[in-house]
């Protein structure tokens, strides 16, 4: 049954996802928009500068990263949090996309695993895996779903805010690994790769923080990521 209800999601995946970008603001500062395909995720970044900076490109994995521990399964927040921390903490980054979706898939009962396990040896019958690289020129043959992240200035220069948008599709896997993705994306896309442990210190700062903030909050949500960047000096 999960198997079927990921399937339908997916065909009409592209009709919520072109719907939502009629909504979409024209004032961000930062676009990311991913295409999922069964073997990596087409990242493409829009910008209104002429070059991204560093601090910028730091501040909206801040705000994506607070943006999933809001909105992801609940199985995945302790998961996910104590994962990155040991990663970035202890400097084993390397290949974290592929541990992070080895940690998440044993949260799965056994109809969510076989379900996805399913989905994607459609795709690859020897190895049913999820994407797990990203690229920013090839389009993805088949489409698994799109999402869209957006970040802007709040008026009156209260920090930044930010939009997502989710087409329908095996979110409970491509969501974590979009976290990791990302972080990866990011860390190859620093002009200074200095600013790596800038990036480093922001995740931790964030993720002890839901100590004290509630990650499903709206504070964890929009006020506590706002003041990790304050905190890193991330001047965009």
């Amino acid at each position: 049954m999960e198997i079927f209800r990921f399937i339908f999601s997916i065909i009409f995946a592209p009709i919520r996802w072109l719907a939502n970008l009629f909504t979409q603001r024209k004032d961000n500062i930062l676009e990311w928009h991913f295409n999922y395909g069964p073997s990596f995720i087409k990242i493409e970044t829009k910008y209104k500068e002429q070059f991204l900076p560093d601090d910028l490109l730091i501040a909206g994995y801040i705000l994506f990263l607070a943006r999933y521990f809001f909105i992801c399964d609940d199985r995945q927040i302790e998961v996910v949090r104590k994962f990155l921390l040991n990663e970035i903490e202890k400097s084993k980054s390397n290949e974290i996309t592929l541990k992070l979706y080895e940690a998440v898939f044993q949260t799965l009962n056994q109809m969510e695993k076989d379900a996805t396990l399913g989905l994607f040896k459609i795709y690859n019958r020897f190895l049913p895996m999820p994407p797990l690289t990203f690229s920013e020129d090839e389009e993805p043959r088949h489409s698994l779903a799109k999402y869209s992240f957006l970040v802007f200035e709040r008026s009156g220069g209260n920090g930044f805010g930010h939009i997502f948008y989710m087409s329908a599709g095996p979110d409970i896997i491509l969501l974590p690994l979009t976290v990791g993705i990302l972080y990866e994306y990011v860390v190859n896309k620093l002009r200074n790769k200095d600013k790596k442990e800038k990036l480093d210190n922001s995740i931790i700062d964030l993720l002890k923080g839901h100590s004290a903030v509630d990650c499903r909050s709206i504070a964890g949500q929009t006020e506590l990521p706002n003041e990790v960047i304050i905190k890193n000096n991330l001047n965009y």
